[in-house]
């Protein structure tokens, strides 16, 4: 008999050989798994503390606002603002200051955040594509060396209307315009009364006075000085007794104002004089062939008016409602 240990003799002994192998395998890439789960739980993405010297305006895109930080104060709209991007505009004209020097100030004074340094600075350019289109408005507006016209003068400021709504929203136009358009709507208002042909003069006295005492202190004594020229000249037309003058003047008026008054009168009877003289003209020539005319008008107009009377004539010609009879 030999002696000796033989695994085919075994069976049994070389299954159990081969489940401890593996068992040993499987429990040994159970281990590794478990520790390859560790260190993707733990393995987070660096971070860096926030440095703000990092943020100057040499490594900042040109195009990004220059803040503090995110956490400042939002853009808020008011009157105030306005203000302060005329007062911009005056001291870049003045002192030739950067505007983005000047805003970045402002907007450090708003403690504003860099999201609504952004805000500020895109709202203040339509503020200045707004003024330089009203200043391009006022050139074709009338001119302020003689008599003014008032409808020339509202229709001014309806297309002074207009151009807000071009430039700006809604939110932005109550805050920055709010009052002065309120001011210019009671305007337009007593000037309707005033040119309604349907209306009687006591009835317009009548609206104008309703209108007037829906004012507040402040907007009425705006419009003291007007109302106070209005009644001076009612009362020299002799169209309303002294006692019943719209803001109550008790007082007599002076020799200097009745002088200035009539002056007035005499200018504005001048002026019909002169418009009637044109309207004549005009019926003269009215064979005349079309090109010949607007010749024969166009050297009329420059031989007899001012530059700013031709305006006013213009304004006159179209709407014949306003020479008084």
């Amino acid at each position: 008999m030999k002696s000796g240990f033989s695994l085919a003799q075994n069976p049994r002994l070389w299954v159990g050989i081969l489940l401890l192998a593996l068992f040993i395998v499987l429990l040994t890439a159970s281990l590794m798994h478990k520790h390859q789960a560790e260190l993707l739980a733990s393995d987070k993405l660096p971070t860096f503390e926030s440095n703000s010297t990092l943020f100057t305006p040499e490594t900042t895109v040109k195009t990004a606002p220059i803040g503090k930080n995110t956490l400042g104060q939002p853009l808020r709209l008011s009157q105030a603002l306005r203000w302060d991007f005329d007062d911009i505009i005056l001291q870049h004209q003045d002192k030739t200051t950067s505007l983005e020097n000047l805003l970045s100030t402002l907007a450090s004074t708003l403690d504003l955040s860099a999201a609504a340094h952004a805000k500020l600075a895109a709202l203040f350019q339509r503020y200045r594509d707004y003024k330089i289109a009203i200043a391009s408005l006022k050139d074709a507006s009338p001119a302020i060396d003689g008599d003014i016209d008032l409808t020339m003068t509202f229709d001014f400021i309806e297309q002074a209307h207009l151009l807000q709504q071009s430039y700006f929203s809604a939110l932005e136009i109550d805050a920055f315009f709010a009052k002065d358009n309120k001011y210019d709507q009671q305007a337009f208002e007593r000037l309707r009364i005033r040119q309604d042909s349907s209306l009687t003069r006591e009835q317009k006295a009548e609206l104008l006075a309703h209108q007037i005492s829906q004012l507040d202190e402040e907007e009425r004594r705006a419009i003291t000085p007007t109302l106070m020229a209005n009644d001076i000249s009612a009362y020299l037309e002799g169209t309303s007794p002294h006692s019943d003058l719209i803001t109550g003047i008790n007082a007599d008026m002076s020799q200097e104002v009745l002088e200035r008054v009539q002056a007035t009168q005499k200018n504005n009877l001048d002026w019909q004089n002169k418009v009637t003289l044109y309207q004549n003209y005009q019926q003269q020539i009215a064979h005349f062939p079309d090109t010949e005319q607007q010749q024969a008008l166009a050297q009329y107009q420059q031989q007899q008016f001012t530059p700013n009377e031709q305006k006013r004539l213009t304004v006159f010609v179209n709407h014949p409602e306003l020479i008084k009879p």
